[in-house]
């Protein structure tokens, strides 16, 4: 049970947040780059910790308890390969967005198309991240919250018998999550993000997921070193392992359960068409494979290429590297203080829902005032993920249809207002979805597999001149018409998940190049002041200003890059597993490899030899002109 003292540690950082958004109001209240971009001011560890902070959600750690469970530690391949997509964001896209100078991905499609096409795309690419995508995943969001804090806040102990049983019995069902409790502790803490975010615009988001990311990460290290603790230590954990999921029974076992690559063959928790399906396809299906959505926002917040580039590349190391084993101990842990053939009344809870056993197992293993802090630290994930969001959305709702559709001539300060009255509006909407919302897991598979239509025409549309906005219309409806049924009617239930993307993605790439061959190009105007502003790399014929040997200094860094991320990060696994050798000879290659990768992209953005030389000369012919002003008489009039 919570105590006075773990409460009152969430009521202070609660007023913190408050306090943060309030004081930064004021600048955030200038216009609307000020209020969504934060002035294009940002550092690159401000943005790169606020994207850690963003996809550090409450729903997350939930996620990842269920998919050791089902799958072993090898089940996270569904988002590790994803790592793939996101360091080609860092070492390629980062500053095609920043030198973009939108304020949303929406924006982009009239800069980049031409046509009623390109303005179509727009706003239906505003509403419908906003009001669908954005609310479906702030409604995951939500239902992961309530789930979290069921075991430990009561409010009947805080209102009273009498309020207690009045709300219960008047609370309207489309806004229960699941128990009274629950529903009350949600809208308090979406009340309060929801305050400090409509006031201090992304520049409050930012202060606030600074902190929220540090006392995340620290409470998420603390909570794995107590439950390994409570197991007898590292050793005693993958001893006790080996001896609840023995081989030959028919059941998972300790090997598959913790092996890192899944094990192939009869029987086996992942097939290997599974696996290939999962590495080869998801990373380039994933819709922010180019940075879209709140991640190039955060992006183009930076205040130079070069911050947008470093921010996003410190998003990706913190995102796989430090974030990916303190949820896979815990996770593991639970397999043993909840084994899976457990008969108990938790065994029954967990059977149906494997997810709770991460809260329970914060309730078993931790002692006051420590189990408070991390309770604490998924409520400010929560409230960072949640902060982004209403943030991210509004600005589709302000930006790309009230500033281009109803009010052009909108002031700024108009701008302002409309843009905290969306902030409200899409919390409300948001906490509706959310109420309907029970499995974590199977709605982000649904999210995945919806998006997934977007992966190759949003890499297209930086790469080849070919692309128009037909290219991400046929994507986009085409992986929304597949995934309806396959996850609203259950067709994908008989088949693994990866091929059931795999399906939908490639079907849906298929469409958007057919699509694209049988529409007309994008005027040649357009495209040359598009590759002019953005000077992206690819094949862009003679239209973009990009040296030619940039695009394979950039490939050479991301391959460098992916293998700086997989090697780094299965080092520090195998260091928990006690190999340390192989540790060490895997964290020398992550080394390099990061090493490498900054060289190149370093040689990348530097100007050519003749451009450095032809400056050289200027400021040589500058200086000696300057010298000869300043030796000569001034000459007077007549």
């Amino acid at each position: 049970m919570l105590t006075t003292f773990d409460v009152a540690l969430i009521g202070v950082y609660l007023l913190v947040g408050l306090a943060v958004g309030f004081y930064v109001r004021g600048a955030a209240g200038e216009g609307l780059k000020s209020y969504f971009l934060a002035g294009r001011s940002l550092p690159w560890w401000w943005l790169g910790t606020s994207m850690v902070a963003t996809t550090f959600a409450s729903d997350t750690p939930l996620v990842v308890t269920g998919f050791v469970a089902q799958h072993g530690i090898s089940g996270n391949w569904f988002w590790w390969s994803t790592a793939v997509g996101l360091v080609l964001l860092g070492v390629v896209f980062a500053r095609n967005w920043q030198r973009s100078e939108v304020i949303t991905d929406a924006e982009l499609a009239e800069l980049r198309y031409d046509g009623r096409a390109a303005t179509a795309l727009r706003g239906f690419k505003a509403l419908f991240s906003s009001l669908f995508v954005n609310c479906i995943v702030l409604g995951w969001v939500f239902a992961a919250m309530a789930k979290i804090t069921r075991p430990f806040v009561h409010w009947q102990a805080i209102v009273g018998p009498s309020l207690y049983l009045t709300l219960q019995e008047g609370w309207p069902n489309f806004l229960m999550y699941q128990t009274i409790d629950n529903t009350l502790t949600v809208l308090l803490l979406v009340l309060v993000v929801m305050l400090y975010s409509s006031v201090g615009g992304l520049r409050g988001v930012v202060v606030t997921d600074l902190l929220q990311f540090v006392i995340a990460m620290v409470a998420a290290v603390v909570f794995a070193w107590y439950a390994v603790d409570h197991v007898g230590g590292l050793q005693s954990m993958w001893t006790r392992l080996d001896e609840l999921y023995p081989e030959g029974t028919g059941a998972p076992s300790a090997q598959e359960l913790t092996a890192f690559w899944p094990r192939m063959g009869e029987g086996a928790m992942m097939s290997f068409g599974a696996f290939a399906a999962g590495l080869g396809v998801l990373w380039w299906a994933n819709s922010q494979v180019d940075g879209s959505g709140y991640l190039s926002q955060r992006v183009c917040s930076a205040r130079d290429e070069e911050a947008a580039e470093r921010g996003a590349l410190w998003f990706c190391f913190a995102h796989f590297v430090l974030r990916t084993w303190p949820w896979v101990i815990v996770a593991l842990v639970a397999l043993i203080a909840f084994p899976l053939h457990e008969a108990s009344a938790a065994g029954a809870l967990l059977k149906g829902d494997r997810e709770m056993a991460y809260p329970l197992l914060m309730q078993k293993v931790l002692p006051p005032g420590v189990l408070g802090f991390v309770l604490l630290s998924l409520i400010a994930a929560f409230m960072s993920t949640v902060d982004t969001h209403i943030n991210w959305g509004a600005s589709y709702l302000t930006g790309d249809l009230y500033r281009r559709f109803m009010r052009p001539q909108a002031t700024e300060r108009e701008l302002v207002r409309v843009s905290r009255v969306s902030v409200v509006l899409l919390t409300f909407l948001a906490l509706v979805i959310a109420a309907q919302i029970d499995q974590v897991g199977d709605v982000w598979k649904f999210y995945f597999a919806m998006m997934s239509g977007l992966g190759v025409p949003h890499l297209l549309r930086w790469i080849w001149w070919r692309a128009n906005a037909w290219t991400e219309i046929s994507g986009m409806l085409m992986g929304l018409l597949l995934s309806l049924p396959a996850y609203l009617l259950n067709f994908a239930q008989a088949y693994p998940t990866e091929y059931v993307l795999s399906f939908i993605a490639g079907t849906s790439a298929l469409t958007s190049i057919l699509v694209t061959l049988l529409t007309p190009p994008v005027a040649e105007k357009k495209l040359r002041e598009f590759a002019k502003r953005v000077r992206p790399i690819g094949f862009w014929k003679d239209l973009s200003p990009a040296r030619p040997q940039e695009l394979r200094l950039r490939l050479m860094a991301w391959a460098t890059g992916v293998v700086c991320i997989y090697a780094s990060m299965f080092a520090v696994g195998l260091l928990l597993k006690l190999q340390i050798l192989f540790a060490l000879c895997l964290l020398t290659l992550g080394i390099v490899a990061g090493a490498l990768t900054l060289s190149l992209l370093k040689r990348a953005s530097s100007p050519p030899q003749e451009d450095r030389s032809m400056k050289s000369e200027e400021g040589v012919r500058s200086t000696g002109r300057k010298a000869h002003d300043e030796q000569s008489p001034p000459r007077t009039c007549p």
